[in-house]
């Protein structure tokens, strides 16, 4: 068993340690939080563990501060709940060297990047004038739950006065200072049974589906004429993606209801209540076509856009620090739950290619990791020293 200290001198076999703890969705974080907070406690860090929940299994926020309580310089920020992984992938639970590339799910979306963060907190910590922060949350793939729960109890974290954020997904060590927002409504069609040998003993649910289906798409393209060529994210449109689609119990039997999880990324600015009634004008010409059929919408307020001003000091200083031009991505972060939840200036800037992220063989660098460390051990010196 390698030492606390060995580990914190090797980004690589820490990312691979990280990795082997499992936190695929549907499994508790609670056992990576306390790794975690065991490395931190040991480079002196006060840490706290929030107690959350997602879909009925508990998980753990971590809420780390090295050099007291004092207004924070630096927060860096990560997640370390990772998408699902099946056996036979290359990008598992066992994390495998390949040359200078590492494989394993969460190697580069984001275990790597936190891996590469808490050793740059490991190599600055004897030289803090400013306290550094590490957030590091639970349940981001699946709706940024932890991250909400950060920000709802911002006392547990500590003055930020005059703090600023990075956030680590992976980015080729771009500054991302835009993205859209991100959310996913359920559509249900509702009919009545009967056996499929009288089908006008019942109300076909997949009958308006197929309506349904064919107004959506009518949507979208709507919503791609309306889009903001300006506006410097790509595609320059709110989007709408039917991801998931089920109807019907049996072959022999008349469908009596349907479901549809329709995704959104609205632009910064976009009216997503309006587009929710569009939505549901959509449903009731669908259902007009079925009669005996009714509707059901469930419409959840988006996670918001992110937006972040070019002027601050951090957006600047990434750039010269990093060689890059400020960018956008088209992914969703918790950029914004930051710099809104909690009032800090915020840049989404890590190792490793997003491309590379949530496939089936996932990986990072050797030389993205230790990059990663060297510019996130800059950023605290710069903020923190």
């Amino acid at each position: 068993m390698p030492t606390i200290r060995a580990v914190l001198t090797d980004v690589v076999r820490l990312t691979e340690e990280l990795i082997a703890v499992d936190t695929a969705p549907g499994l508790p974080t609670g056992p990576l939080a306390e790794v975690l907070a065991e490395r931190l406690r040991a480079l002196g860090a006060s840490v706290r563990l929030q107690a959350g929940e997602w879909d009925g299994v508990p998980q753990r926020n971590v809420v780390a501060r090295l050099g007291g309580d004092g207004p924070a310089g630096l927060i860096l920020a990560g997640h370390i709940d990772t998408v699902p992984w099946a056996p036979g992938q290359r990008a598992t639970a066992r994390p495998e060297r390949d040359g200078r590339t590492l494989y394993g799910r969460g190697s580069c979306d984001m275990k790597g990047p936190i891996a590469a963060q808490l050793l740059a907190a490991a190599r600055q910590a004897h030289a803090l004038r400013r306290p550094l922060v590490l957030l590091f949350s639970y349940a981001e793939e699946v709706g940024c739950h932890g991250a909400m729960e950060l920000v709802r109890r911002p006392r547990d974290v500590g003055d930020l006065t005059g703090a600023v954020a990075l956030v680590g997904e992976p980015t080729g060590s771009v500054p991302i200072l835009a993205h859209k927002g991100y959310a996913v409504g359920k559509l249900r069609l509702l009919g009545a049974a009967a056996h499929s040998s009288n089908p006008a003993l019942g109300a076909d649910a997949s009958l308006a589906l197929g309506v349904l289906l064919t107004e959506l798409a009518a949507l979208r393209q709507a919503l791609v004429a309306e889009g903001d060529p300006a506006c410097g994210l790509l595609p320059p449109f709110t989007t709408l993606n039917t991801g998931v689609i089920r109807a019907g119990t049996a072959e022999n039997v008349v469908p009596d209801r349907a479901e549809l999880l329709l995704e959104w990324r609205p632009l910064p600015g976009f009216d997503s209540a309006a587009l929710g009634r569009r939505v549901e004008d959509c449903l009731q010409r669908a259902c007009a076509a079925a009669p005996g059929v009714r509707a059901e919408l469930d419409w959840p307020a988006p996670l918001p856009p992110f937006r972040q001003a070019a002027g601050e000091r951090i957006v600047s200083w990434l750039v010269e620090r990093t060689g890059h031009a400020p960018g956008t991505v088209a992914f969703y972060t918790e950029a914004e739950l930051y710099r809104a939840g909690l009032g800090v200036p915020t840049v989404v800037c890590g190792p490793g290619s997003i491309e590379q992220a949530h496939r089936v063989d996932e990986s990072i660098g050797f030389d993205e990791l230790e990059a990663g460390v060297e510019l996130y051990a800059d950023a605290i010196a710069a903020f923190c020293g």
